[in-house]
This record gives C-alpha cells, sequence and structure tokens, in this order.
C-alpha cells in the first residue's frame, strides 16, 4: 500500500467511525444522568449494545490502522506537514 492509498483507507476508516460514533451518540436523545453519563436503562436495549459495539469495533481498527500508518509513512506525514504549512 502507498501513501495515497493509505490516505483514502484512513479517511474511508474514519467516515465509517464517525457513522458509528452518530449512532451511538442518537441514545443521548434517551437521557443521562447527573453526570452525563448513560444510564442502566439504555445499555441494557439490546439496540444500544449493538451500536456500541459497531463503535468499539470501528475505533479500534482505526486505531490499529493509525499505529501502522504513522510508523509506515513517517517522513510522508512530516513532509505534508511542511507543504501544508509553506
Amino acid at each position: 500500500m502507498n501513501y495515497l492509498d493509505a490516505i483514502t483507507y484512513k479517511e474511508a476508516l474514519y467516515a465509517k467511525n464517525g457513522k458509528a460514533s452518530e449512532e451511538l451518540q442518537a441514545f443521548d436523545k434517551l437521557g443521562k444522568s447527573a453526570m452525563g453519563m448513560t444510564p442502566d436503562h439504555v445499555k441494557a436495549m439490546p439496540d444500544y449494545q449493538a451500536a456500541k459495539h459497531e463503535f468499539d469495533v470501528t475505533f479500534a481498527e482505526l486505531r490499529a490502522f493509525n499505529g501502522w500508518f504513522v510508523k509506515t509513512f513517517k517522513k510522508e506525514i512530516k513532509q505534508a506537514q511542511r507543504d501544508k504549512y509553506k
């Protein structure tokens, strides 16, 4: 995988994770505790558990990819940052 393909894949992973995050945040309308935490009756819902699982899976995938991406394309990332601020 070259740098441009990796950037495209990274954007796709971010979009996938963002969608999962939005689905999980949709449960906020059902209420939050005084400390801003999700109540147990919401966490017990199968729909919430499925959304939470999907978010956790996409986040783990994104985290693993970013770990590989930063190590593999260190020079390219630095050059892109330099070009951005020229």
